[in-house]
């Protein structure tokens, strides 16, 4: 869309990539073995380092603080516009992305991940978290191999999470892959990467699989018909052919390898927006589908949300969750830089009207994440959110001057209100 032209510069590698040097220097110091032994994937045993961290390592535990917080049974099903639990009511998603195993340098962080695991159900009232992995990860760039480690960390990740009560969301991203500009949308390859986590994880009913995140197969002036052929069939990009879309690798997930899971699905264009999906005939034809909003990139207000997501609640078409969102100042900087859709001028105002605008609608949010000026201030306390100050905050990075805001405090108090 024009109006998210300039926005969305930035949202892609340039604003997840600031959070790698600082993340993977933490996780370098606490100390747990990077590479957790398969005693320990089947067990979910072992992190160290957090307010969190005794939860994290204790075979068992449950959350103190978040133990007064809802948690949900699966296995889910899609009614209508709403997404139902084991037991036939109402199940909204609130949580967090715990993004370590995206990387190719994922050993690094799974220390890091367990902890956050930990904080995202002990400290935030969380139902949900929502795990970021990458299919070059685990079967190399070619998408023929198998990386036995890779599958021990995410079987980790995914135990000690159940051992919280969270419902597990299961993403492949593939901004970080080493040929990401040739992996913009899904390829052989993500097919393979479900195959093998559907051996694992398709019959868990605890387990929500997320399909591709945000398919990036979108230029400025592309025309709605277009980006949303691209989205469901393939097609021809970048020079790059993609010989499906969305809608094959759905079914193919469903259908061909018989999962149960529930899916989310991410849009066109980064998944901004789900604007023209009906109007193209781009509805997926598949059981058990969520469609997965990120970062809406249009104005903040009633009207834009509701052309660009919430018209399929209101219309009857599925159930919608915002599958990542954060708000955040950017880091300072001496010169202006690009706006971002991680931060919205008006914030301090119109944070709270988003949520209260997704709490209206029914709609679970998941947000992103427990870094540092992200959702909290520091790593020394996961459970410490960022604050926004309306008098100082802006988006302008050269004009900090109360740098580290964030919209932590509000997801923490939403959450605590809607799931508490």
């Amino acid at each position: 869309m024009a109006r998210a032209g300039l926005a969305r510069v930035g949202r892609g590698l340039g604003w997840r990539s600031l959070v790698a040097g600082s993340a993977l220097a933490l996780a370098g110091a606490i100390a747990v073995a990077a590479a957790p032994s398969a005693d320990a994937a089947g067990a979910g045993a072992g992190a160290a380092g957090s307010s969190a961290a005794a939860g994290a390592g204790a075979a068992g535990a449950l959350p103190a603080s978040g133990s007064a917080c809802g948690k949900a049974v699966g296995p889910f099903s899609v009614s209508g516009t709403w997404v139902l639990r084991a037991d036939g009511e109402p199940f909204i998603s609130y949580g967090l992305t715990v993004p370590g195993l995206q990387r190719p340098d994922w050993g690094g962080s799974v220390a890091l991940d367990r902890v956050k695991i930990a904080a995202t159900a002990k400290d935030w009232c969380a139902n949900t978290v929502r795990l970021q992995l990458n299919q070059d990860d685990l079967l190399g760039p070619a998408g023929t191999g198998f990386n036995q480690a890779y599958m021990t960390a995410i079987k980790s990740e995914v135990a000690l999470a159940e051992r919280y009560q969270l419902v597990v969301v299961l993403n492949d991203e593939t901004n970080f892959s080493p040929a990401a500009n040739r992996e913009l949308g899904p390829t052989p390859g993500t097919e393979k990467f479900w195959r093998d986590l559907a051996q694992v994880y398709g019959h868990d009913p605890q387990v929500i699989f997320d399909l591709f995140n945000e398919p990036r197969m979108y230029s400025v002036g592309m025309s709605q018909a277009q980006k949303w052929h691209l989205w469901l069939d393939g097609g021809t990009f970048g020079g790059v052919r993609y010989s499906f879309g969305m809608a094959q690798l759905a079914a193919y997930v469903r259908n061909t390898l018989g999962v149960r899971n529930l899916f989310w699905i991410e849009g066109p264009e980064s998944s901004a927006s789900f604007a023209g999906m009906v109007q193209q005939h781009a509805v997926l034809n598949v059981s058990g589908v969520v469609y997965a909003l990120h970062h809406p990139a249009g104005q903040a207000d009633t009207a834009s949300w509701d052309a660009d997501f919430g018209y399929l609640v209101t219309t009857g078409v599925a159930p919608v969750v915002d599958g990542e969102w954060t708000n955040y100042e950017p880091a300072p900087t001496a010169y202006p830089t690009a706006p971002r859709t991680s931060c919205w001028p008006g914030a301090p105002n119109e944070v709270p009207q988003f949520l209260q605008y997704l709490a209206e609608y029914g709609i679970g949010m998941n947000a992103y994440q427990l870094q540092p000026g992200y959702l909290i201030r520091s790593y020394s306390n996961l459970a410490g959110p960022t604050t926004m100050n309306a008098k100082t905050w802006t988006c302008q990075s050269d004009q900090e001057t109360q740098p580290g805001q964030g919209a932590g405090s509000q997801v923490l108090a939403w959450f605590r209100k809607q799931n508490g």
